[in-house]
This record gives C-alpha cells, structure tokens and sequence, in this order.
C-alpha cells in the first residue's frame, strides 16, 4: 500500500469516527451525551404523588443507548404485570437542545421466565441549556409471542398493540 492511500485512508477513517460526535456535541460540552438518572412519572397514578420509577440511561456518543429501570427485575406484579430486559437503542438530535430515540425490549413473564412480547420505543426529550436534565415522553408499542420462539420482527412488523396517542412522561438529571 502506497503512502498516500494510507493517509487517505487514515483521514476518511477519522472523519467517519468524528461524524457522530460532532453531532452530538455543541460549543456547550459533550451535548447529550452522557449518563442519567431516569425517573419515570407514569406510576404516580397507581401510587400517589411524588412517587417515579427509577431507572438509568446512557446516551452513547456513536449514537447508540441502553437503559435500564426499576421495573425491569423488580417492581410489585400488581403494577408490573411482566419483567423486562434492559433497552437497546439508538439515539439523534431533533433540535439545539432536544432528542429522540427509538429502542427495544424483551418482556418476560416472571413465572416461567419466557419472552411473551417485544416493546418498542418511542422517545423525546428536551434538555435545559447545559444538557444537565430533561424532560420527556415515551410512546410504547408492544409485540406479542405467541411461543417464546415466535416472536414477530419489531423492526418491520405490526404491532399487536399499537401506541397510545399520549405518551408517558420521565425527567432525566445528569449523573456526575
């Protein structure tokens, strides 16, 4: 290999590297990206105000996240009817300040510990100026089983039980 080509080489391999970071980050640090403490506000209905379900989330700066929450192995079975495995992910800028994000999960039924669907993500949030804390909703769309393994595809199927037209409300707070 010519000195050139690998040059040229190294240099598209930068640029290809640097491309999700600079969109991702602004003048005012690393943007979105980052760790956070998830607070999901959807169970103050059931359990009164003030009360979330915790969780954590990873917005990666290759654009990918995971998170995870206290109902996936926890959680009272009166509320949460499934157990669930972490949320994997990808994550892109919508705005300045905001996101969206679009993930999967496997849910499992805590008796025989099989998958009995898929859920789908749907998410948006909207950071203060500094990308220490957000508010959001997320939109949930669910895939069912009929065997633990006869799952449909949740990337070009129907689901068995669409999104709601409105979504769950979270805060996410930077963890530092």
């Amino acid at each position: 290999m010519s000195k050139s080509r690998l040059i040229a080489g190294i240099v598209c391999a930068l640029v290809f590297l640097a491309a999700p970071l600079s969109a991702v980050a602004d003048g005012d640090g690393p943007g979105a990206t980052g760790s956070y403490l998830f607070k999901f506000l959807g169970v103050q209905a059931f359990t009164g105000p003030g009360t979330f379900v915790p969780g954590l989330a990873t917005l990666n700066s290759d654009g990918t996240l995971t998170a995870v929450t206290g109902s996936d192995e926890a959680g009272p079975s009166s509320l949460f009817l499934v157990k669930n495995s972490a949320v994997h992910g990808s994550w892109f800028k919508t705005g300045p300040r905001s996101v969206g994000a679009n993930g999967l999960y496997l849910n499992f039924n805590p008796a025989t510990n099989e998958v009995v669907s898929i859920t789908k993500l749907r998410i948006a949030a909207t950071f203060d100026k500094h990308f220490e804390s957000a508010t959001g909703t997320f939109f949930m769309s669910i895939f069912v089983c009929p065997t633990f393994v006869t799952c449909p595809d949740p990337l070009t199927g129907a689901p068995t039980i669409p999104e709601a037209p409105t979504g769950q409300a979270f805060t996410l707070e930077r963890i530092r």
